[in-house]
């Protein structure tokens, strides 16, 4: 009797690219280094070739069309109660899955979420991504990037708190310490359709959720105009700088 042989599983990119940035105007169309930000995240997704489809959710005519002079599709516009500053993006992915199967019978089994802030992601990120999300079957993998392990709060009177176990500042060798690692954006997460459609989950990260280590000098987070000038002189040298870290 011979073996079945498993169906491939289909990864879906999706690129929010909402409009109204309020740190900086039109960010996700601005020009980065030579060309709209946001064409950074398609291109890099439609270099992965485990990723089907590139799609672009936008609330934007003007952001739809230099999205899709870059190769992304826009099947329908995002719509405006999903579009505001506050809206969550688990709620427009969410909404994006339900039309596709409504429109086009169309779902994939793996989203691949691709910020646009995060310009010096590579495709090797994506794909370290997507192996490990196979590898363990986890309901999400998303990128993140070493930290200090001591960090602080400062309260409304100036006064330093230390978030989590007080016992480590009792430490005198750093090395001794568990690594600790955040959030890099993420700059790439990727999770199962089948666990952002289960009933009652509110949130792309949930279940079990596995990890990928990103440098830190490749994970800035395109939030403010200081991280704007920074990214752009590590992106324009990204080369440089690699060797050297690797060195």
């Amino acid at each position: 009797m011979k073996n079945k042989t498993s169906k491939p599983k289909t990864f879906l990119a999706v690129i929010p690219a909402r409009s109204g940035s309020r740190g900086i105007q039109d960010k996700n169309i601005r020009n980065f280094c030579g060309k709209p930000l946001i064409a950074h995240a398609i291109e890099q997704a439609k270099k992965c070739k485990r990723i089907s489809r590139v799609i672009v959710s936008t609330d934007s005519l003007k952001y739809a069309i230099i999205a899709k002079k870059y190769g992304a599709e826009i099947p329908f516009l995002r719509p405006k109660e999903l579009s505001g500053d506050k809206s969550p993006i688990f709620d427009t992915i969410k909404n994006l899955l339900i039309n596709l199967k409504e429109r086009e019978r169309y779902m994939p089994d793996y989203i691949v979420l691709l910020q646009t802030t995060s310009p010096l992601r590579d495709v090797s990120d994506i794909d370290r991504c997507i192996d490990v999300v196979l590898k363990t079957k986890a309901d999400a993998v998303m990128t993140m990037a070493s930290t200090e392990q001591l960090l602080y709060t400062i309260d409304k009177n100036g006064i330093l708190k230390l978030l989590f176990n007080k016992d480590w500042l009792t430490s005198t060798n750093r090395q001794t310490l568990p690594a600790t690692y955040k959030i890099n954006g993420p700059a790439v997460l990727v999770a199962s359709t089948k666990s952002i459609l289960k009933k009652g989950n509110h949130s792309l990260i949930r279940g079990k959720v596995a990890g990928v280590i990103m440098k830190k000098w490749r994970s800035p987070d395109l939030d403010a105009k200081e991280d704007w000038v920074l990214a752009e002189l590590l992106y324009k040298n990204r080369q440089a700088i690699s060797r050297k870290v690797i060195l």
